[in-house]
């Protein structure tokens, strides 16, 4: 999928959530998100960032609710790799992350 056949959408999913940005099909024909784009669910969590096969993947910064934010690499849904986790208090940790941790 690596940039090919990739279209913008704009879509509000059942529960909510809106997706804005690139999307693509799978091997199997679903459409995922892939690219960059924009999901804000609807408690409030902000993910603007690169995304793979419907997963966050690649650089993108999660706003959360309490204020606090990531702001980095992402695996798999995860922080994964360099990043600034800021908590809600205006302090932050700057370093490698491993699977949310």
């Amino acid at each position: 999928m690596a940039g090919e056949g990739l279209m913008n959408v704009s879509y509000i999913f059942p529960n909510g959530d809106r997706y804005e940005g690139e999307c693509g099909l799978s091997a199997s024909g679903a459409m995922v998100r892939c690219g960059a784009g924009k999901h804000t669910s609807a408690n409030g969590i902000i993910y603007m960032g690169e995304w793979h096969e419907d997963r966050m993947c690649g650089r993108g910064t999660l706003k959360l609710p309490s204020g606090a934010q990531y702001e980095g690499e992402f695996k798999d849904n995860m922080y994964h790799g360099t990043g600034t986790y800021t908590f809600p208090d205006g302090s932050a940790y700057n370093g490698q992350f491993r699977e949310n941790r």
